[in-house]
């Protein structure tokens, strides 16, 4: 015999399972700035940063492009927590002592990071936006700079050219994995069939395209400091 008690707890098992039902199928879960932030950090790592659209990340997220707003702006200022949720995960490294040390760490640190996140390469090479989470990095460059002597104009400068050297390692880093052909080999294949003697002897020398980077950013290093 079935007491009373166990039909009214069965009873109230269902309804509840009723009712779980009824949430699961009508308004969504609530949807947060992290929820946005990751879906759009999938997005631009797998198609760059031109895919990103607000349309693109509520559809990620299994939302509206109104509710999206609620939480950012625009997508200048999604992108701009993007590139902080990015550089909050770059670890501080215990610097060397000496200013020139310092600077080819800070600066290998940079390159390091961008390679993982080629799609912050477009973004900062826009000259619009910047993660705040990663100017502690800027900083210690400038100190590292003025360290080794030089003026604040001066130490600017030198920043401003070693950033527009590495942005063009990187960028044609970038294009070359997204290219089909076979590089650097094709190139050397070209270098070394021209009627030009000094090309043609030159190839098997000829630097690849990124891993000179190291090379190229000691001699400008080096004549940045010595020569302001």
């Amino acid at each position: 015999m079935i007491s009373r008690g166990s039909a009214h707890d069965r009873a109230r098992g269902r309804l509840a399972t009723m009712s779980d039902t009824v949430r699961r199928r009508g308004r969504p879960a609530k949807l947060s700035l992290e929820a946005i932030v990751a879906a759009a950090e999938e997005i631009v790592g797998s198609e760059g940063v031109g895919a990103l659209t607000m349309r693109r990340v509520a559809d990620r997220v299994g939302s509206s492009p109104m509710a999206i707003y609620r939480h950012v702006r625009d997508k200048d200022e999604l992108l701009l927590t993007l590139l902080d949720r990015v550089a909050a995960r770059v670890e501080r490294p215990e610097l060397p002592a000496d200013p020139r040390e310092r600077l080819t760490a800070l600066w290998r640190l940079i390159y390091d990071t961008l390679t993982e996140h080629p799609w912050v390469v477009a973004v900062l090479a826009g000259g619009d936006l910047a993660g705040a989470s990663i100017l502690w990095a800027v900083e210690e460059i400038l100190r590292a700079l003025l360290d080794c002597g030089l003026s604040r104009q001066q130490a600017a400068a030198a920043y401003r050219a070693v950033w527009q050297y590495t942005v063009g390692v990187l960028t044609i880093r970038i294009a070359m994995a997204g290219s089909a052909m076979d590089r650097p080999s094709g190139q050397l294949r070209i270098l070394a069939s021209v009627d030009l003697p000094l090309i043609a002897a030159f190839a098997a020398d000829w630097p690849h395209p990124w891993d000179n980077y190291d090379y190229g950013l000691g001699r400008l290093l080096d004549g940045l400091i010595t020569n302001p």
